[in-house]
């Protein structure tokens, strides 16, 4: 039997974005033996973002939704989308597009090796301001002291992580 892989999408007034990423995800899973969905979050939209993802919906039976009333957070979102998903696996990742879908077979394959959250990390452009990177730097620094899970700089929300990581990650509410 294929497994199921969830791809989990907080979505903020990203209207245009949503067509791009939803056909570069099925892309990806054509090439796979995975089924998969993908679950839009819609943290409060003020654009047409929750018009376009019932269109996607509605075009295509691997995709569903949460629409939130109003925003309550990239985080909030997130986690509506692990107890909604139903997947080996859960991927996270962005909606402006910043997250390439093309590395999910890499992710797939970590997982298939044995490892239960597989991250990605930014890698940051050699634009990017001294400043930018100062205070990204001192944010996880500052996040590793206050707790016991060590996050490396640049550790992005486009992630996989296995359904066993899920159901503790529920249960510590």
């Amino acid at each position: 039997m294929r497994k199921l892989i969830s791809v989990v999408i907080p979505a903020f007034n990203e209207e245009k974005n949503l067509p791009i990423i939803a056909t570069s995800i099925k892309n990806v899973f054509k090439n796979t033996n995975y089924n998969y969905e993908i679950i839009f979050v819609d943290d409060g939209s003020i654009d047409n973002t929750p018009s376009v993802i019932k269109q996607l919906a509605s075009e295509n039976f691997n995709t569903k939704y949460i629409l939130f009333s109003r925003n309550f957070g990239h985080q909030i979102a997130l986690k509506a989308g692990f107890e909604y998903a139903k997947g080996n696996a859960i991927i996270t990742m962005d909606c402006d597009l910043q997250h390439p879908p093309a590395l999910i077979t890499e992710f797939l394959s970590h997982w298939e090796q044995g490892f239960d959250i597989v991250y990605s990390i930014r890698k940051d452009a050699k634009e990017i301001s001294w400043a930018k990177k100062t205070s990204s730097n001192l944010f996880y620094n500052f996040l590793n002291k206050l707790s016991n899970i060590e996050l490396e700089t640049g550790t992005a929300d486009f992630r996989l992580m296995d359904e066993k990581v899920i159901a503790v990650a529920k249960n510590l509410n």
